[in-house]
């Protein structure tokens, strides 16, 4: 079979795979943060994502019925790279040789969700480039601030990890604390995830019938680029991932994985969780 005739067939199973389909949106309860706090206790020492902080609360959010798709929680801030994951409750910064804290009346709650500043250090904790966790525990005794986190990817560890936390020590940079929010689904809108467990380097397809909406490489399992959020916007018809002649209807608010079942083959399923 010459290059042509590949090509010519993997579109032909592309399109066969994923054509119309009907299948419905899934529709999840938002129980608020402790649904985080619920789902990242059972996931400990676990990876999420591509092992990165950020795929810890993106998959968490997904997976508990929050928002996760970052252009529905809003533009990064302060700056580019300084992720959004919801409802601004605070800011603590060192500011003038001092600790601010912008609302101190501000309760902090199991699973909202702290953005690190470049260079925030906290204790003896030093977070040299952005990073997010989310809240385990706080202290009703002091303003309900946090007192324990889950994070990913911090001391080279790309596994979720539980972490002590006292932020009235925090002496430079600051963090931004956040109440994730539910999120909010529409007919024919499909947000999804996709995370490659393969050891190699995959690229896929996302295809709306017969129409190409985006083709993504990923690099291999536990990296910062082998994970992918998408939101795509149908007429109707269900999205479908691709990957070499593997094929999966996109659920909304699901994740799939491509992965290796055999030392020969590639799969592609959605995650379990």
């Amino acid at each position: 079979m010459n290059r042509m005739s590949r090509v010519i067939w993997r579109a032909s199973l592309a399109l066969m795979l994923c054509g119309a389909g009907s299948l419905p949106a899934e529709a999840q309860t938002w129980s608020g943060g402790g649904a985080l706090v619920t789902f990242l206790n059972g996931k400990l020492s676990t990876r999420l994502g591509g092992g990165d902080c950020a795929h810890m609360a993106t998959e968490a959010l997904r997976a508990c019925g929050g928002e996760f798709v970052a252009a529905d929680l809003g533009a990064d801030s302060p700056a580019t790279g300084d992720y959004v994951w919801g409802t601004l409750l605070t800011t603590i910064s060192w500011t003038n040789s001092a600790r601010v804290d912008s609302t101190p009346t501000a309760a902090i709650l199991p699973g909202d969700i702290i953005q690190f500043g470049i260079n925030t250090k906290i204790g003896t904790a030093t977070y040299s480039v952005r990073h997010t966790a989310v809240v385990q525990t706080v202290n009703t005794a002091t303003a309900s601030r946090p007192t324990a986190v889950f994070q990913q990817n911090f001391g080279g560890v790309r596994t979720v990890k539980t972490a002590t936390i006292d932020v009235t020590k925090l002496t430079a940079g600051w963090i931004r604390i956040y109440r994730p929010k539910a999120r909010v689904d529409a007919t024919n809108v499909w947000k999804f995830t996709v995370v490659n467990n393969a050891t190699t380097s995959q690229s896929y397809t996302v295809m709306v019938g017969t129409t190409t909406v985006s083709t993504v490489s990923l690099t291999a399992a536990n990296t910062a680029g082998s994970y992918r959020v998408h939101k795509v916007t149908t007429t109707g018809t269900v999205p479908c991932v691709v990957n070499n002649t593997n094929s999966i209807y996109v659920q909304n608010a699901k994740g799939d994985e491509i992965y290796k079942p055999t030392t020969s083959t590639f799969g592609l399923r959605q995650l379990a969780y």
